[in-house]
């Protein structure tokens, strides 16, 4: 038995872990080498038309605090990787993989697979440097700097949740009886914006992204992140199983949809949402597991709890991924402060001065 299959039975029957009372660090828990070092703490992916015709964005943001030092935004010699699959099961498709130095000028790669063992980079497709546009061979385009965090979750609301679930309540009025406050206002972040040619991809694409870090001679991948939200709002306090996804790629992760079937039952059990929660729960785990974001390239980017296309800027990933656990529609009643624009790098460059 491993170790998903040990833990299910104690997750679907635990009490006390549906949500744990600790603040929330950033859109995704961290891996216990991002909270030494932020820099490779990956916060959030976006994936949509480009405003190039006949091109698509990639957009990985990482760093909560970034800082105007050596290695402050992006950590020298680590690998910020970019996998875009053009199958189900990850057999072709790229890495796009980029590498910084002590100054923050950096070298971008492409390997001809989504899902290469961790650290290989592929053949060299062009240099950048901070805060300016890079064009890489065969129409590639890259930003890399730091950017006002376009983030927005309701934070107290947020907190009377985890409350309510962890006592086996839940009550829909807390969203309107607090006045929301965003937890991510005035915040900052390091960003990488990545355009390709859709003639490098496939029709339909399923994206992940990775962080990896070398010590000697081998190779760790540190961080795993795609679905908004998915660890926070599925894997919780369970520092195992946070783990085990951190170091885990698409095909070897089946094994999380008991865990996620069983969270979200739980959750809309408590909503009373769902005349047959597990079943529900088995739905959701099937959207979300393996833990990608699926995209028909060329079409409007939609993340939603009914169905994954991509994810646009504008897009409430809180309120879509409280709509999944929930089992009913979850309106978090914030603003979106819209911290994004319509062409490239779509993100806000700010200054750490």
């Amino acid at each position: 038995m491993n170790i998903c299959e040990q833990k299910f039975k104690y997750i679907f029957l635990a009490t006390s872990l549906v949500l744990s009372s600790g603040a929330i660090a950033s859109h995704h828990f961290e891996s216990a080498a991002a909270l030494q070092d932020p820099s490779i703490n990956q916060l959030d992916n976006y994936v949509f038309q480009s405003s190039r015709a006949n091109a698509t964005t990639f957009i990985m943001d990482v760093n909560p605090s970034p800082k105007e030092a050596s290695g402050g935004i992006f950590k020298p010699g680590a690998l910020y990787n970019i996998h875009i699959a053009d199958d189900s099961k990850f057999k072709t498709g790229h890495t796009f993989s980029v590498m910084f130095d002590e100054k923050g000028n950096y070298t971008v790669y492409d390997m001809n697979s989504p899902n290469a063992p961790v650290g290989t980079k592929g053949k060299e497709i062009g240099k950048g440097e901070l805060n300016k546009k890079a064009e890489l061979s065969e129409g590639i385009h890259l930003w890399a700097g730091v950017v006002k965090d376009p983030f927005f979750g309701n934070s107290p609301g947020l907190h009377i949740l985890r409350q309510q679930l962890s006592e086996g309540t839940y009550d829909p009025g807390i969203w309107t009886s607090v006045k929301g406050k965003n937890i991510f206002t005035g915040r900052k972040c390091g960003a990488i914006v990545l355009d390709v040619p859709n003639t490098l991809l496939g029709k339909k694409i399923e994206v992940f992204m990775t962080t990896a870090v070398q010590k000697d001679t081998n190779w760790k991948q540190v961080q795993y992140s795609a679905i908004p939200l998915f660890s926070h709002s599925m894997l919780f306090e369970n520092e195992a199983l946070k783990t085990e996804h951190n170091m885990s790629r698409p095909d070897n992760s089946q094994d999380m949809k008991n865990f996620v079937s069983a969270r979200t039952a739980r959750a809309s059990t408590f909503a009373h949402s769902q005349k047959e929660p597990q079943v529900y729960g088995d739905k959701v785990a099937n959207m979300l597991v393996p833990d990608v974001i699926t995209y028909n390239v060329g079409t409007p980017a939609k993340f939603s709890a009914a169905s994954i296309n991509g994810r646009s800027l504008s897009d409430d990933a809180m309120g879509e991924m409280l709509t999944l656990l929930l089992g009913q529609p979850t309106d978090q009643h914030i603003t979106n402060q819209k911290l994004y624009t319509q062409d490239f790098p779509y993100l806000i460059p700010v200054s750490l001065k």
